[in-house]
């Protein structure tokens, strides 16, 4: 039927294209042979046949022609055929045989097989997931960054001279030396990378060098960017908003064009380049090219770009891969990551540029590495203490992709001013210059006190520093200092304190804090604080709220915390305070804020007492992912909750103290991405006073008012409260964002193009014993706006619709600012 059908269409056709030859291709089994090379070798061009063996090629003249067909597995056939008015039909029978093929291109023309090619990968992406066996492999990593500077104008220079004019040749070589390390940006790194199908990855980083400023270089962590297009999305953390659909998922066709550019014959592997395109450009598509192995329908290569609308730091960004065969102990061919590199552009403003490309050359796989039970956990990747310690030579022998001239004379001159600023003199001569006091350190910049051989730095306030302000009773007079100390395992110290004097009320506060982090793994921290100070009852409140005096009381405290992981994702949290709590009756509270917050409340009247008060938190994160340095631990998330139980008790009798309650609370929150259609936060909490025997006023449970115009964090707090609440009975509250990373607005073309992007969430309060039930939604659009080459500013904009049992239903209208957390390379909500 179907070549019924082709004959049909070439009848219809023949007036306005009668060279046509076309037929059916098939071996000796009467199968048909898909995909099929149909070579013209006058013109050098052909095409393809389709997933059922049939093709059809249209020539341009008249003539005599010698047509190739060609598959990989089959013996090649030549025949030749004389094209005329009239449509001929040449059905080809290919043997089998194992007889190498001459390199030839075909570039396909009509009918477009790209589909079925990108069918055939897709229906064996599970067995090529399969396929991959556990290995170990050495990966060398080389991260570059290169700065594009463009001056608006840039005047002439004078010439340098000696003192007898003549001029300077050393002063050109200087000027070149200081260009290039401030363009260029170096890091090394070596992997031991360990992986075990499906998802488990461990690295072993063994050596690592930066040169310059290498904070805005991408450095990939393998669990977490596996850019593996086998998968259904491919994830793209630290990178964008969103993963990416693979081409290759199964319903990759739904949303990208196939196009075959040509087919190649690279050595006897017939190689197939696909053109992919979106079929509408959105945050979770891809465009670029994939090389197709014929046969084992794997990838031989790929170049592919991401959207600019979902990339968090990049203006652009591109993958290449490169895949090499290699042969199992059952004698098939996989196709396994040789080489990576990803570029990168990130621009600020219109005339500084930064160009970055990371590469990864794979080496000396050992596959079917048998393991140790347990190797692999939540602990990702390891960098030893010798890695940071490789010299020059180390790294000259163990390079596998080479450093071009610029940045091997970069290395050089940077080894060159290490060993001079590392050097004890130079480090003395910097301390003793930073150590001199000058006016405008005590004007201005504070003063500081360095001791580089201990680590240490002791720090003065200036006078502006002097001046402090309180919201009782105005301004303040006061210094401040403070020091700390890092010590080689990775121990710190942090101490600071000050005293002021309230010039209304000749009041003298002051205070103090000490915090020891004594085990940087496990982030065990001791601390203590304390002092006399004006303390806002509800310090979480609305900022309104916290410039009015009447929300203040006088509290001289002292308190002694301490946290530590007890086994991987499990904190204990600990804090005992003792306090003496007076009203601010008889102060002078008026200040300038009083003509711009009004305070109708009249301040708290109570009588002065002592509290003694434990805390005690546990919070546990299943499945807890990190990275160990020599000296700390970098948490990396988990994809389960975290779980949390607090208990607060108010003790009566010890060390004088007047109160008797007992507070317990308990929080689930987790952060869930669901691929393409975005990221989802939520925290839900519910806690009560199980004893009030002396509960006072100023350690009820408090529920913070919204603030006007502001969105605040919304997984903590709500939009629309129009008054502060409390209760000392059991509450339930949840709070839920869901940013939809550009889900919903890729399919309006002409939003997509404004870079917005939609949030929504809500929120709700129930307090059963105050029969009060509160609930609100909203939605809003944000916009995320260049302030520098990678720092960003968010700017959003919300509706909120607030209901609640005892009122009628409110709107309001919020506005957020939000700079990006450039550390966890994440917003603050």
């Amino acid at each position: 039927m179907k070549r019924i059908l082709l004959f049909l269409c070439a009848l219809l056709a023949l007036p306005l294209a009668a060279q046509t030859v076309l037929g059916h291709i098939t071996n000796e089994f009467n199968e048909p042979v898909p995909y099929a090379n149909v070579l013209v070798q006058e013109l050098g061009t052909g095409t393809t046949s389709d997933d059922q063996g049939y093709y059809e090629l249209n020539l341009n003249l008249e003539g005599n022609y010698r047509l190739v067909f060609s598959s990989l597995g089959y013996s090649s056939n030549k025949s030749s055929v004389i094209v005329g008015l009239d449509t001929v039909e040449l059905n080809i029978r290919l043997e089998t045989s194992g007889v190498e093929l001459n390199e030839i291109t075909v570039n396909a023309s009509k009918r477009d097989p790209a589909y079925g090619i990108m069918k055939k990968v897709s229906d064996n992406r599970t067995l090529h997931l399969r396929a991959a066996p556990p290995s170990r492999s050495k990966v060398y990593v080389k991260a570059v960054e290169e700065i594009e500077r463009t001056a608006r104008r840039p005047a002439p220079e004078p010439e340098e001279t000696d003192e007898g004019g003549v001029p300077d040749p050393f002063a050109e070589e200087e000027k070149a030396r200081k260009e290039l390390l401030g363009r260029l940006n170096l890091l090394e790194m070596e992997v031991q990378l360990n992986f075990q199908p499906p998802h488990n990855y461990k690295e072993e980083r063994t050596a690592y060098q930066a040169y310059g400023n290498v904070r805005g270089l991408f450095v990939p962590r393998f669990a977490e960017t596996d850019f593996n297009f086998y998968r259904n999305m491919v994830s793209l953390t630290d990178i964008a908003d969103s993963p990416v659909i693979s081409p290759l998922s199964g319903t990759g066709v739904l949303s990208y064009k196939f196009k075959l550019i040509s087919t190649d014959l690279e050595g006897d592997q017939i190689v197939y380049k696909i053109k992919v395109t979106p079929r509408k450009r959105g945050n979770s598509t891809c465009e670029g090219y994939l090389w197709i192995n014929e046969g084992s329908w794997t990838i031989n290569r790929l170049d592919l770009g991401f959207s600019k609308y979902a990339l968090k730091f990049f203006d652009e960004f591109r993958l290449e891969q490169d895949y090499t065969p290699y042969e199992t102990a059952e004698g098939e061919d996989i196709w396994i990551v040789s080489r990576q590199a990803l570029k990168y552009v990130a621009k600020q403003g219109k005339r500084t540029t930064f160009r970055g490309t990371t590469t990864l050359s794979y080496s000396d796989y050992e596959h079917n590495y048998a393991f140790p039970p347990k190797f692999f956990g939540n602990e990702v990747a390891v960098t030893t203490r010798e890695a940071y310690k490789r010299d020059s030579s180390y790294w000259e022998g163990s390079r596998t992709v080479g450093l071009t001239e610029e940045e091997a004379k970069m290395v050089s001159i940077r080894d060159s001013l290490k060993a001079i600023t590392s050097s004890k003199e130079y480090q003395d001569s910097i301390q003793d210059r930073y150590n001199k006091i000058t006016l405008m350190e005590i004007a201005w910049d504070g003063v500081g006190f360095r001791n580089n051989e201990q680590k240490s730095h002791l720090y003065v306030g200036s006078l502006p520093e002097l001046i402090d302000f309180s919201v009782v009773g105005g301004w303040r007079l006061g210094p401040y200092a403070s020091y700390n100390r890092r010590y080689p395992n990775g121990q710190m110290i942090n101490t600071s304190g000050g005293l002021n004097y309230g010039l209304k009320n000749g009041d003298l506060n002051g205070h103090f804090s000490t915090w020891f982090r004594y085990d940087p793994f496990r982030l065990g921290d001791l601390s203590a604080s304390g002092g006399r100070s004006y303390e806002s009852i509800n310090q979480f409140d609305a900022y309104l709220n916290q410039l009015r005096p009447s929300n203040y009381i006088l509290k001289d405290a002292g308190r002694v915390r301490h946290s530590i992981e007890l086994v991987n994702g499990l904190t204990v949290y600990n804090e005992v305070e003792l306090s003496a709590r007076k009203p601010i009756t008889g102060l002078e509270t008026s200040s300038f804020l009083d003509g711009l917050v009004d305070d109708e409340e009249e301040v708290q009247e109570f009588e002065p007492y002592e509290a003694f008060i434990t805390t005690t938190a546990i919070s546990y994160t299943p499945g807890l992912k990190y990275m160990r340095e020599p000296d700390r631990k970098i948490r990396l998330g988990s994809k389960w909750p975290t779980f949390s139980v607090l208990h607060r008790k108010g003790w009566s009798g010890p060390l004088g103290s007047d109160i008797d309650f007992d507070f317990v609370r308990f929080s689930i929150e987790q952060q869930i991405i669901f691929g393409a259609l975005g990221t989802t936060n939520y925290e839900f909490r519910t806690g009560k006073f199980i004893n009030t025997k002396d509960l006072r006023f100023i350690d009820i449970k408090r529920f913070r008012q919204s603030d006007p115009i502001l969105m605040s964090d919304p997984r903590q707090t709500f939009q629309a409260l129009d008054t502060s609440l409390n209760t000392s009975n059991l509450f339930l509250e949840f709070h839920h964002i869901h940013h939809f990373n550009g889900a919903l607005v890729n399919n309006i073309p002409l939003l997509k193009k404004t870079r917005i992007k939609a949030v929504a969430g809500g929120g709700f309060l129930y307090l059963p014993d105050e029969k009060f039930r509160y609930q609100e939604v909203f939605a809003g659009i944000e916009r995320v706006f260049k302030i520098g080459a990678r720092r960003r500013l968010r700017v959003g904009t919300y509706a909120v619709l607030a209901d609640a049992n005892n009122a009628k239903p409110t709107t309001a209208f919020k506005i957020s600012f939000d700079l990006i957390d450039l550390w966890k390379k994440d917003w603050s909500f």
